[in-house]
């Protein structure tokens, strides 16, 4: 059962990090854009229908980019350097049992992420094995059909406008079963067109150049597309009324462009639609892109309020390209924190770590695991990259030898680390040395971090703690970013967690005062990003 939970944590602690964020952030800013759609009638249909099909292809591509987001960057380079948005985990910080540990509670909520993890992928697979089926039906339905190339319908064909050479080579067949004409297909695109239809030569035409819009815009791969993303995220109401509004702007989009052209009258449209409309409904397979003939009362309606409608599908193209890669940037360069650690904090302790051991070390415990190895400390806690480090506790005097009696003298630090198995194995590459950064360029982690002259101590005297923050009761810890130079004196320094209350300025007022000995990287000095937490601790009066 341990071998259950253990899983079940690392997998939700994965799937947490690289589906689930990603998703919340997606639907956070897909929301406003999809009330703005609904709530905005007269934005043109071919926009509402590009936008409404860049706002589904974001999610899997947002999710993708967040994925590949780190290999963008150097691998000195903080996690959140490239991210514009932070937002903090919402669970709470609970540490894997280690494999000694038989203990498990059904409370820990990273339990229950992973077991809801495994039931979505069961979920999506069983759509995608549906999915694969309908195209499947399609391929076996063409044996039942006779299919010839349009152009072989000379009498067809003279009655449309004018087709290229890719819509003249479409296949076409006339089908009893069918109810409504649809297309699909990616290559050898196919038309099946009800039979009935065959004997009204107006309709028929009407009907099969509706069908070539549909094979002009590529529908049908995007809609395969939106299907499959729909399988993956079956779940999500958001996606399937995107889907389904975007399937009747497809075919407002086609219907409007067919009239565009000025060779069939709106009356004569509007009554084939009308005629669609009344016609028994046959569930169709959902990747022929068949409509339920329960949305052509809605053409119907916009056919009669639209008087004069040109497609503007490249301005429209370009809007829900600009809009897509908005929300896959953010989502991408979305970064979640647990408890305000940042990389720089992390690449520290890890310096610390590599030094010699002192007489008096501190205690590590890693996931309820004390470790006493220094070896194993130096070699492989040195070495875990920080995208596994969930969260890094320092405890000190009492509080340390309370909770780890003699152990604890010396202070203790406490790691969580997501997926330790992975963790161990997928070590920082001890062979890759950088190379002196170029001027103006900074490190992260370099072989010797700079050292604060006079410890934090002697910056914690200078504070002069603010009256606004005093009468507010506001207390904690400011964490500073900046740079220490090869002079040793502090550049560009930012608050990257504050507190207000005037706190904020105080504690930059502090850091800029502070004296370093500079960092080192191949005995040479260098420019070292570096962070400090500058803590306010209201004093207690008896």
């Amino acid at each position: 059962m341990t071998k259950v939970y253990s899983f079940l944590y690392s997998f939700g602690d994965q799937m947490l990090d690289y589906v689930w964020f990603p998703l919340l952030i997606w639907t956070v800013l897909a929301i406003p854009f999809t009330l703005l759609l609904k709530w905005t009638e007269k934005i043109s249909p071919v926009y509402q229908y590009h936008c409404r099909i860049g706002l589904q292809l974001t999610l899997p591509l947002g999710i993708i980019g967040a994925a590949l987001a780190p290999f963008f960057t150097s691998t000195s380079a903080a996690t959140q350097s490239m991210a514009f948005i932070v937002v903090k985990n919402p669970l709470p910080s609970v540490s894997a049992p280690s494999s000694s540990s038989a203990a498990f509670t059904f409370s820990d909520p990273m339990l229950w992420v992973g077991l809801m993890s495994v039931i979505t992928i069961l979920g999506a697979l069983f759509f995608l094995a549906k999915m694969l089926f309908q195209l499947l039906q399609l391929k076996k339905m063409e044996l039942t059909h006779h299919f010839r190339p349009l152009y072989q319908c000379r009498e067809l064909v003279s009655n449309l406008p004018k087709i290229d050479k890719h819509a003249a080579n479409t296949l076409i067949a006339y089908s009893k079963e069918a109810t409504i004409p649809y297309t699909y297909g990616w290559r050898n695109t196919k038309i099946v067109i009800p039979a009935d239809l065959k004997s009204d030569s107006d309709a028929l035409c009407m009907a099969v150049q509706h069908e070539l819009m549909h094979i002009k815009h590529n529908d049908f791969l995007f809609n395969t597309i939106n299907i499959f993303v729909r399988s993956l995220f079956w779940f999500h109401p958001l996606l399937h009324y995107l889907y389904n509004s975007s399937e009747e702007y497809r075919e407002i989009t086609c219907d409007n462009e067919v009239l565009a052209q000025n060779t069939f009258s709106k009356k004569q449209y509007a009554s084939l639609l009308y005629e669609l409309a009344q016609r028994e409904y046959r569930t169709q397979l959902a990747m022929s892109m068949a409509v339920n003939p329960s949305s052509l009362k809605k053409r119907i309606k916009i056919l009669s309020d639209n008087t004069n409608f040109t497609s503007k599908l490249r301005t429209s193209f370009l809007i829900a390209l600009t809009s897509a890669v908005f929300i896959v940037l953010a989502i991408s360069c979305t970064d979640m924190t647990d408890g305000g650690i940042t990389k720089p904090e992390v690449n520290q302790a890890q310096d610390e770590m590599q030094k010699p051991p002192k007489p008096a070390s501190p205690l590590y415990v890693i996931n309820g695991e004390q470790w006493t190895d220094k070896n194993k400390i130096k070699n492989e806690l040195a070495g875990l990259k920080t995208k596994y480090i969930k969260s890094i506790d320092v405890l000190k005097g009492d509080k340390a030898k309370e909770k780890y009696g003699k152990a604890g003298e010396s202070g203790v630090i406490e790691i969580q680390i997501n997926n330790p198995d992975k963790a161990f194995t997928d070590l920082k590459d001890k062979n890759s040395v950088e190379p002196p950064p170029k001027k103006k360029d900074h490190f992260v982690a370099v072989e010797k971090m700079p050292e604060l002259i006079g410890g934090l101590a002697s910056l914690q005297k200078k504070i002069d703690y603010p009256e606004m923050a005093r009468k507010a009761g506001i207390e904690g810890r400011v964490i500073v970013q900046f740079i220490v130079n090869e002079q040793g004196q502090v550049e560009n320094p930012q608050v990257i967690r504050g507190i207000g209350g005037g706190a904020d300025k105080e504690a930059l007022r502090v850091i800029k005062q502070a004296k370093f000995k500079p960092g080192t990287q191949q005995d040479q000095k260098v420019r070292v990003q570096y962070s400090l937490p500058i803590t306010f601790r209201l004093q207690t009066s008896d």
